[in-house]
């Protein structure tokens, strides 16, 4: 089960958005995983993520840096490394090096399943399980626009409101923010950093541009 798992949008910008996680085995190899996990965040800095972070520091559109992420890692529980990009390039990039250095540590990949699994293969990875998200179910007529949906659940744990959406909307549309100052605000609440800057820029001038759907 991943946070990650069910961002929603179309085949085309779902292809600009892919979240990696890496977590170690909670007592069974966490202890003394930190130089590892810094050696992942050199990787994923040199590839150039669209937003990292972590539960000690929150996120680079929040005040912290990828130095901050790397200095402090959780030691009085499992440190974790959350990141988000949107070139898949990248993505391939950083799990090549990190196959290479086989640090022995849980890597989740979330995105579209025919991209996920391509690039495993092309790397000559198999991965050890597969999780599909089955949607919403219940009352979804309470839920917000599915415009407003495929911002917001770019934040796994729920920390992005559809109040705050609407609200930079209306700051864009009146010249007060660019789309991208934006979307960086709309970044911060999430603790993870694996809210996708670069695609929720783009779902913002589509809303601003077509109107809410």
């Amino acid at each position: 089960m991943t946070h990650s798992l069910h961002r929603r949008g179309s085949i085309e910008s779902l292809k600009k958005d892919y979240v990696l996680l890496f977590t170690p085995a909670a007592n069974i190899n966490h202890e003394g995983s930190h130089d590892k996990l810094r050696e992942i965040v050199d990787i994923i800095a040199e590839a150039g993520p669209t937003n990292i972070g972590s539960y000690e520091v929150r996120n680079i559109y929040d005040g912290s840096t990828i130095e901050d992420i790397r200095a402090n890692l959780s030691k009085a529980k499992v440190p974790r490394v959350r990141c988000c990009f949107s070139d898949r390039e990248k993505v391939l990039r950083v799990l090549k090096k990190v196959k290479e250095r086989d640090f022995g540590i849980s890597v989740t990949v979330s995105g579209l399943i025919d991209e996920v699994l391509a690039m495993a293969r092309e790397i000559g990875l198999k991965p050890h399980s597969i999780n599909l998200s089955l949607g919403v179910w219940g009352r979804t007529e309470r839920l917000p626009s599915e415009t407003i949906m495929e911002i917001v659940t770019m934040c796994g744990h729920g920390m992005l409101a559809a109040s705050l959406v609407k609200e930079q909307v209306e700051l864009v549309r009146r010249g007060k923010k660019t789309a991208r100052q934006a979307a960086e605000e709309l970044a911060r609440p999430c603790t993870c950093g694996i809210v996708n800057v670069d695609r929720a820029e783009g779902i913002l001038t589509r809303y601003l541009k077509e109107g809410e759907k």
